[in-house]
């Protein structure tokens, strides 16, 4: 992290993009030999052309990032940091796949050291990767929700994040009972909630099949009494997890309804997959404003099936995207982008660069109620950006030289971008990250 502030400081760079909303339409805004003004609070007051900033703006301070490329920061909506030893554990479907896999690593977390190098891995690795805020799932045990909070406390990230519940379908090990799951929720809302600004807590019941209607009934009433809180889990990701569902909570009309009928749906709740969910459900999370969150390397690797995209927004719901480790296959935001090109080409509907970006960054915020914060570069929301240079990697520099629009650089990014091509990562104007002092 660069020591201190100056009162204004002016970033230059050879391009700015960012997607920023009109309306309801979506704009792709590409500058160049571009300028970023930000104020000594890490807010953005200016943004242009480098050659009107001369005698627009004073600042005390200018850093150039020569041939580098100003994006906002990315948001991953999705993530299990319990899992990060996980990715790369394959053969199973979903269900079989949480048994072998990733319920025995996840009963490590109730050990604080394992938590806290495991905290400490994921924030190393969001900051290589250019992501600046990140909903993340912890484990079930609340020492390993403490030390997620307090690493990305310390490292200057924006979080949204809560201990899991589950008391039920899984090994003992990974369970809890309801009243002391309620407890320890109820202290790790009051010690971190808001903190800073950049910490926010999220109810987390992982998903219907690990909670028993106690369970349901007693988040319900901790949503009710902490309506600032964000709520995420997962629904209809597998055809198998559906038909589950369907018979454990038979006294529901539908796998949706399991979190409607306790109060867990609204503007700042997260689902994610959402593969298998019907129209009626999505006309519902659609009026709730309840967000679906597309895992498109987690969908491929475990099987799942294809998400489809336009269908989904067609029915008015909120999409963003995410990586899902460890059954999504890397951090890399690049990569999450490009599989999500390749699921939607699947079923005949190619999305432009300039969708996914901001599928990747503003929908992210948006869905997380932080789009006044973060998710573009806008005069008046804090400076959370990343520097991207092509230059790292060769073929894509080469690449880039005979592209002709800044939206045919933007997909060769994310064709042949990976973390090598993340020079630099800000949030609120604080310097992260930088390639050359990487950790």
């Amino acid at each position: 992290m660069t020591p201190g502030r100056s009162p204004v400081t002016i970033h230059l760079a050879k391009e700015i993009w960012f997607s920023r909303r009109s309306g309801d339409a979506i704009q792709f805004v590409a500058l160049k030999d571009a300028a970023m003004a930000v104020d000594d609070l890490g807010k953005i007051i200016a943004l242009g052309r480098a050659n009107e900033f001369k005698s627009q703006v004073h600042a005390e301070r200018t850093v150039d990032h020569g041939d580098g490329i100003i994006m906002p920061g990315f948001v991953d909506a999705h993530l299990h940091c319990p899992q990060i030893d996980v990715i790369g554990s394959g053969g199973l479907p979903l269900l079989e796949w949480l048994n072998k896999y990733v319920f025995p690593a996840e009963a490590k977390f109730k050990d604080q050291k394992v938590a806290q190098s495991g905290a400490k891995r994921l924030v190393r690795e969001l900051k290589r990767h250019g992501v600046t805020t990140a909903a993340v799932f912890s484990s079930v045990h609340a020492v390993a929700a403490e030390a997620l909070f307090s690493e990305f406390d310390a490292a200057g990230l924006r979080l949204i994040s809560g201990k899991t519940s589950m008391d039920v379908g899984a090994p003992g090990e990974v369970l809890q009972p309801v009243r002391s799951d309620i407890e320890d929720q109820e202290a790790l809302i009051k010690r971190w909630h808001g903190k800073a600004g950049r910490l926010f807590y999220a109810i987390t019941p992982r998903f219907a099949l690990s909670c028993s209607r106690e369970m349901m009934r007693a988040l319900g009433d901790l949503r009710e009494r902490n309506l600032s809180c964000y709520v995420q889990s997962h629904i209809s990701e597998t055809t198998d997890e559906v038909a589950e569902v369907k018979k454990v909570w038979n006294g529901s009309k539908d796998y949706l309804a399991v979190y409607e009928d306790h109060g867990l749906l609204g503007a700042k709740t997260l689902l994610g997959h959402g593969i298998y969910l019907t129209d009626p459900e999505i006309r519902r999370m659609a009026a709730t404003k309840t967000s679906v969150v597309h895992c498109p390397t987690s969908n491929s690797f475990l099987g799942s099936g294809l998400f489809n995209l336009k269908r989904t927004a067609d029915l008015g719901a909120r999409i963003c995207l995410a990586s899902d480790i460890g059954a999504g296959t890397g951090l890399s935001p690049w990569q999450t982008m490009l599989e999500c090109y390749k699921v939607q080409a699947l079923q005949g509907h190619r999305l432009t660069a300039d969708e996914l970006l901001y599928r990747a960054t503003l929908a992210g915020a948006e869905s997380l109620g932080l789009d006044g914060t973060c998710g573009s570069l806008e005069v008046g929301k804090d400076a959370d950006f990343i520097v991207v240079n092509p230059s790292r990697n060769r073929l894509l520099s080469e690449r880039i030289a005979v592209t002709e629009t800044p939206a045919e650089r933007l997909f060769a990014c994310m064709a042949y971008g990976d973390d090598r091509i993340i020079e630099e990562t800000y949030v609120a104007g604080q310097r992260l990250y930088a390639q050359s002092k990487a950790e």
